[in-house]
């Protein structure tokens, strides 16, 4: 697959939108390569994607484990406004995620707040966002990971239940179809965020919430909240219900708490 056949599968708008795509064999980061671009004054709309990368990131500097048998792409997108207003574009993000998988035909998948999509409670796909600011105003990385096939050795350097497409759907999927897909309805969604806000996703989100009226725990730094998650407010906040009462929570990972994994296995 190339640049040229990638910009061929996308809907028309999109494509229009897209007009930069970068395909490497390998890279150390997609997000990285697209901070270096946004840093060295490339700040147009582009598409960063790898087959393979050798240094990963997930959220909270984690590593993202990047075999060639993956999806790895990061899109730069300048935005106006202020930082505050983009909380709910990570939730749209993952949303946007799952709806494409489910239009390849990838069912059964469910989000964990802020962007995580998981199948069966075990880790499909990730976003990481990462926001710059420089004299030209803001531009944002959409950085995406997606396991299509995890091997043995990979699933072994992965701490927490993860999972692939392939095993999902059973057989060998179109890469270049889900690529296409994701792409064409997170542009459309970020345009739909950027004129109306986040909250015409707050049932969908609901909806699809893995933790959605469950038990869970908040590890935010050192620190850490229990509470009964009660979905997300109109700005993409967690809602939670705690012993002192609800809490907004804007930062932070969700995690089971004992009672729930015991129900769940």
């Amino acid at each position: 697959m190339n640049a040229k056949a990638l910009q061929k599968l996308l809907a028309p708008e999109v494509a229009r939108e897209i007009r930069h795509i970068h395909w490497h064999d390998e890279i150390d980061s997609t997000n990285q390569e697209a901070i270096r671009k946004i840093q060295s004054g490339e700040l147009d709309r582009a598409l960063i994607i790898a087959d393979c990368q050798t240094h990963g990131r997930g959220r909270r500097g984690r590593e993202w484990i990047s075999t060639a048998a993956g999806i790895y792409m990061s899109l730069v997108w300048p935005v106006q406004g202020s930082s505050a207003e983009l909380q709910g574009l990570s939730l749209v993000t993952a949303l946007s995620v799952k709806s494409a998988m489910q239009e390849s035909g990838i069912n059964g998948l469910k989000l964990k707040w802020p962007n995580d999509v998981l199948h069966e409670g075990s880790k499909l796909a990730g976003i990481l966002l990462e926001l710059q600011s420089g004299s030209w105003g803001l531009c944002l990385v959409i950085g995406i990971g997606v396991n299509i096939c995890l091997d043995q050795a990979a699933q072994d350097k992965i701490d927490r239940p993860a999972t692939g497409i392939n095993s999902i759907a059973g057989s060998h999927v179109d890469k270049n179809a889900i690529i296409a897909a994701m792409l064409d309805t997170l542009v459309t969604n970020v345009w739909r965020f950027e004129a109306d806000g986040f909250g015409q996703y707050q049932e969908e989100w609901n909806r699809s919430d893995y933790f959605y009226n469950k038990s869970v725990i908040i590890h935010r730094g050192k620190s850490q909240i229990r509470g009964r998650s009660e979905g997300v407010d109109g700005s993409g906040a967690l809602i939670l219900q705690t012993a002192n009462g609800l809490e907004l929570i804007t930062g932070g990972e969700v995690f089971p708490t004992v009672r729930e994994i015991a129900a769940g296995s």
